[in-house]
């Protein structure tokens, strides 16, 4: 088990239900009743209890969460499997990773067990999963049935009940503080995780959250299940639940048989739900299968069957009670809410819905997927070894050969970076001890080499290539179908690291690095986003600290023109819950950037520039930054049936007229403004600065989150260490026009132009429709205002902290903010 700590161990006692208590005879509550949840504490606490009690149950810690709880997994099967767990994981990641010959596959694959893994609780605001983890592991110690018996017999299940500790525990007191008010359904007002909020089911090839990191461990490091399904809350209303297959586009990298196994495990799923009369069931509507970054995506570029269901869901454990005449007529993609369709076979027709409904649906969603698991465990090991040994065969009739990561980068931390992720991923990574020549390029000692000749190699080719998002007709509008997340994540252009494809087979001498044997090498080279972490640690012990006009990291003052201090940064905190405030938090804190939280009464009631040098407004409206939540107004979902959501006064608010014209009279003042994406409609606005945002409304322009290349500045101090092309994130985000004429674009109201969009072949990876109307306009800029400056990305700089080639844009325009001007500074 690794690092994996044995916490309990089922005693062999009797199983007579008797001995082992049941939820309801543990919490005092059956899990779903009415306005209860349980916490953190109470669902580790019953597991601990049916360790103690049933040989049928091992409890296993395989991490912390970002705050320090410890996670668990339950490994629940027969007595006798049990005993010989270290066997089934040993047969599973054999054959996951393609080791054995033929004939022994055959072998192991009769002679193993299924891996079945299930989670509950991601996202901690869909409470149901985590409520149904009681009944799920208790029917699985105690059930007698002939299918439990099956079950445990051929499969091991690996429940992890609580993916998301911090969340739940959130979530779950603010309820309690909150039922029987008339602020029942209000929503929690901070992120559900410490740093991603929802964005925690978007860091599934990045891991930089720590839940992401275990997960991952476990699953593709260690176990190796044939099938992972994570369970949600959020299907199209009126539907009841939504189940695989997914709609279009399908993911080319994706190998057809996973394809085809999760349709039929989908299949299996809906037979059941009929066989139940539990009534609306959709499919291949809303979730699918072209990004790679969820909790059950990944696990398709896997070889593993990644299962997606997403079950109807209230405020909370607050019921819901509906009537067909207030339902929609049709579903997006325009299939009926009320008749019968392949899509939506028997329509749910209303009522009350609680959280024992969602339950009691998740149960029948695990029991199919369980039952199938165990009725053809031999088939599901043995494809785990075909998907493998067919991606490390391929290597060799298609291409890529392999990719090569040069060990001469413009910033080896960040490759260095990327390959360690990799690996965390079960990404096999070599290096070469001596110099070698392949497709017509001669290589350093030094070098990576990815080859393609490995069982994830589908993970691996995916996260190499751009993404080329189809054009898809959807609905009765025949409109452009959209991604359900984002449309290109191509990681070497997010991160900054050049990667070559190398098409034909070449000669190196290679050696496999280490899992965790990467490491990201210290650094003063302002091109290395290490070179941050330097600087942070010189002053935060005192050091003096300069640079140089071009950006060179000095040792003393001597020709520098800046002189460095340590930042006094404001981070803006909204009532509402901000996922791109806390990408923030996560960049600042990644880089030992101190930082202070402004709330939106500090904004209005302390002197600014007397505490801070810069304030940060990550992405966010304009009017949700002045107005926040307001008393009264629903603040969240208001379908029929659910009633008003009404947040709480002290919750209510933004900063108003008033807060604008403090945070203008902050760079007045001499202080800098920093805004991202959205966040700069409120400078660009209401500030008297000479920029106007580019129309792109005529040309049809839309880019649902892609890779964008830009042309940067590099004599701009903002600049520094940044190559001169480069690529952004965005997901749609702003191009400007400068409105004044050169020869009055100086003193306090010179604005200067960092970085623009490419004049040409903009789009890198991804989708981007009306390119023309941004090609060459200005997506970063420096506006001067009076003593201060305001600093406007167009994109997000930070997004999801995936992208590091943009990182030092920030850093670089934080540090200059708290940084005393020398000879020759030219900022």
């Amino acid at each position: 088990m690794g690092k994996i700590t044995v916490l309990a161990v089922g005693l062999a006692v009797s199983l007579a239900a008797a001995d082992i208590p049941s939820p309801q005879q543990y919490l005092g509550f059956r899990p779903g009743d009415d306005f209860k949840l349980a916490g953190y504490d109470q669902v580790t606490g019953y597991f601990r209890q049916l360790a103690a009690a049933s040989p049928r149950i091992q409890l296993l810690e395989f991490g912390k969460s970002s705050l320090g709880k410890p996670m668990y997994v339950a490994f629940l099967s027969s007595e006798e499997n049990l005993r010989q767990l270290a066997r089934w994981r040993e047969i599973s990641a054999r054959l996951a990773q393609g080791d054995a010959d033929p004939a022994e596959a055959k072998r192991l694959a009769a002679e193993g067990k299924a891996i079945v893994w299930i989670d509950s609780g991601l996202h901690a605001s869909e409470v149901a999963p985590v409520q149904q983890s009681f009944d799920l592991a208790y029917r699985i110690v105690t059930g007698e049935d002939g299918e439990t018996r099956r079950i445990r017999d051929r499969v091991i299940l690996m429940q992890c009940p609580v993916i998301n500790p911090d969340g739940l525990d959130w979530i779950v007191n603010w309820y309690r503080g909150n039922v029987g008010t008339p602020y029942e359904t209000a929503p929690l007002p901070h992120l559900y995780q410490k740093y991603a909020g929802h964005d925690n089911n978007r860091d599934w090839f990045m891991l930089n959250l720590e839940e992401t990191r275990h997960v991952t461990k476990v699953l593709y490091r260690e176990w190796f299940p044939q099938i992972v399904y994570n369970q949600h809350q959020a299907p199209a209303f009126p539907a009841r639940i939504f189940v695989p297959p997914y709609s279009e586009p399908l993911n080319p990298n994706i190998p057809a048989p996973v394809m085809e196994g999760i349709n039929f495990i989908g299949a299996a799923i809906k037979e059941r739900f009929a066989r139940e009369d539990k009534p609306g069931v959709l499919s291949y509507l809303g979730y699918d299968a072209w990004w790679n970054g969820g909790m059950r995506s990944v696990p398709a570029f896997h070889n593993m069957h990644g299962i997606l269901t997403e079950t109807a869901l209230n405020a909370n454990a607050t019921p819901g009670f509906y009537q067909p005449a207030d339902f929609p007529a049709r579903f997006s993609n325009g299939i009926p809410t009320a008749e019968p369709s392949v899509f939506y076979q028997r329509p749910w027709k209303g009522g009350k819905w609680s959280v024992r409904d969602a339950i009691d649906y998740m149960l029948t969603a695990d029991f199919a997927i369980l039952d199938l698991a165990a009725s053809r465990p031999e088939s599901f090991l043995f494809k785990s070894w075909e998907l493998a040994r067919a991606a490390i065969d391929n290597a060799g009739k298609s291409t890529p050969y392999a990719y090569v990561v040069p060990a001469d980068q413009w910033d080896p931390g960040a490759a260095a970076d990327m390959l360690h992720r990799l690996q965390l991923s079960g990404i096999r990574v070599e290096k070469a001890r001596a110099p070698f020549h392949a497709a017509g390029k001669d290589y350093p000692a030094g070098s990576h080499v990815l080859p393609a000749a490995q069982p994830f190699r589908a993970y691996l080719v995916d996260l190499m290539e751009p993404q080329k998002y189809p054009e898809l007709r959807t609905g009765e509008s025949g409109a452009t179908k959209r991604p359900y997340d984002v449309a290109g994540w191509t990681l070497p252009f997010n991160m900054g690291v050049h990667v070559d494809r190398v098409e034909d087979r070449f000669q190196a001498d290679l050696q496999v690095e280490a899992t965790g044997g990467i490491a990201v090498p210290p650094s003063a080279d302002h091109r290395h986003n290490a070179s941050f972490l330097s600087l942070a640690d010189r002053l935060a012990r005192g050091g003096g600290a300069w640079w140089s006009a071009s950006g060179s990291q000095l040792e003393s003052a001597s020709g520098a023109a800046y002189e460095l201090h340590k930042p006094k940064v404001g981070l803006y905190e909204p009532h509402l819950a901000n996922i791109d405030t806390g990408w923030t938090q996560y960049l600042l804190d990644r880089y030992r950037v101190p930082y202070t939280a402004v709330k939106n009464a500090d904004v209005t009631s302390t002197p600014l520039r007397d505490r801070f040098d810069s304030i940060i407004l990550a992405s966010q409206s304009m009017d949700s930054i002045l107005h926040g939540n307001r008393d009264g107004v629903p603040a969240g979902r208001d379908r029929p049936g659910e009633g008003k959501t009404i947040q709480r006064p002290e919750f209510t608010g933004g900063i108003g007229a008033l807060g604008a014209a403090k945070l203008a009279e902050f760079v007045r003042d001499g202080g800098t403004l920093i805004a991202f994406d959205a966040a700069t409609e409120l400078a660009a606005e209401l500030f008297p600065i000479a920029v106007k945002q580019t129309n792109t409304a005529s040309s049809g322009y839309y880019c649902p989150g892609s890779l964008l290349r830009i042309d940067v500045d590099t004599d701009h101090p903002i600049a520094f260490g940044m190559p001169k092309q480069a690529f952004a994130f965005t997901t749609g985000g702003k191009a400007w026009d400068i409105t004044l004429l050169d020869g009055f674009n100086k003193g306090d109201r010179e604005i200067r132009t960092v970085a623009k969009y490419a004049s040409a072949k903009v789009l890198a990876s991804g989708w981007l429709s009306g390119e023309k109307a941004i090609r060459g306009k200005a997506n970063l800029v420096e506006a001067r205002y009076g003593k201060g400056r305001v600093v406007l990305f167009g994109f997000r700089p930070q997004f999801r902290a995936q992208s590091a080639g943009t990182f030092k844009l920030i850093l670089n325009a934080i540090y200059l903010a708290s940084a005393r001007k020398l000879n020759g500074g030219n900022n």
